[in-house]
């Protein structure tokens, strides 16, 4: 993770002072080197959180024969019911 968050984040700044197209430190250039970092930051927290939550078993992991086992495996009784027309 530390790793994965110090290479975005210098690489995003990076190129974000190269898209200032200035080849000297200003506002501009440390407005966009720091809009940079901070979104190279919030890739590097969104690709860890992810690869997380891959490795995370998901919601339904089990079959649900195993909680309810008996479920459509009884007949209707249909004999409970009047029938019409007798």
């Amino acid at each position: 993770m530390k790793v994965r968050a110090m290479l975005w984040t210098v690489t995003m700044a990076y190129s974000g002072f190269l898209l200032t197209g200035q080849r000297t430190f200003n506002n501009l250039s440390i407005t966009e080197g720091s809009l940079g970092a901070l979104t190279g930051l919030l890739l590097a927290i969104m690709f860890t959180l992810r690869e997380r939550r891959r490795h995370r078993p998901g919601l339904i992991t089990y079959d649900i024969a195993q909680f309810l086992p008996h479920w459509g495996t009884e007949s209707e009784r249909r004999s409970s019911h009047p029938k019409l027309g007798s």
